[in-house]
């Protein structure tokens, strides 16, 4: 199948790579771009945990003065994608969830006490779930530090166009911003060309941005991990 990936280019790139080992045609299309931030040194005195709600929240982390001693801590991670990132980047003490933010905190709930110390909460500029919240209404102190901030990648409507005039089986979404993101392309372009367009979603709030359009057909993946949409993808080839 002819599958566009629209995820940041490093984390797409990944993608792309294991849909062409499967057999299909992987067309990178970036609809986001990642922009990380200059953050001074994490405050980490007193802090119980860290928690990281995607990879390239732990990539921004990684680029802190603070990021060696901030491995020390453990680190709550929203999925095993993060989660093996998290490892790869020295951390021995990860937490994983089930993929998404709000499923994160019920294990936060379940294995942090409240008056252990502050959660470093690691974000981009823009969040689908308020996980602090939720965390603050259980009595944690959260902090959140934003370390990145992600920006529609410029010209990406006409490639779109381009792409959907072309023949498309599929479009890869992986997170509610970049839904959001396609779907508002999708208006300005014009919806007629999506009509038998299968969208490949992450989760039931990754899918939510695209509900009203007609013609678009929506699979979900059974679970919000990548291997779960993989397996997904290959099922809509049969």
């Amino acid at each position: 199948m002819r599958l566009l990936i629209t995820r940041p280019e490093e984390d797409g790139s990944r993608l792309a790579e294991h849909l062409a080992a499967l057999g299909h045609e992987p067309i990178l299309l970036p609809l986001i771009e990642i922009a990380y931030l200059d953050v001074p040194p994490l405050a980490l005195s007193g802090a119980q945990a860290l928690i990281a709600t995607s990879r390239n929240a732990l990539r921004g982390l990684a680029r802190n003065e603070a990021f060696a001693r901030a491995k020390r801590l453990p680190l709550y991670c929203v999925g095993e994608a993060t989660a093996a990132l998290g490892q790869e980047l020295g951390f021995r003490d990860i937490r994983t969830g089930e993929g998404t933010a709000r499923d994160l905190a019920p294990l936060i709930a379940r294995t942090a006490r409240p008056d252990a110390g502050a959660l470093l909460y690691l974000t981009g500029d823009h969040i689908a779930f308020d996980l602090a919240g939720v965390l603050t209404a259980l009595r944690f102190t959260v902090h959140r530090t934003i370390l990145y901030r992600a920006m529609q990648t410029p010209d990406a409507a006409p490639t779109l166009a381009r792409h959907l005039r072309d023949g498309l089986d599929g479009v890869v979404l992986m997170s509610p911003r970049t839904a959001e993101t396609f779907a508002g392309l999708v208006k300005t372009a014009g919806s007629a060309e999506i009509r038998g367009v299968t969208c490949y979603c992450y989760s039931q709030a990754v899918a939510k941005p695209l509900a009203d359009f007609t013609g678009l057909r929506l699979l979900i993946a059974a679970r919000p991990a990548e291997a779960d949409l993989l397996t997904l993808i290959d099922s809509g080839a049969d």
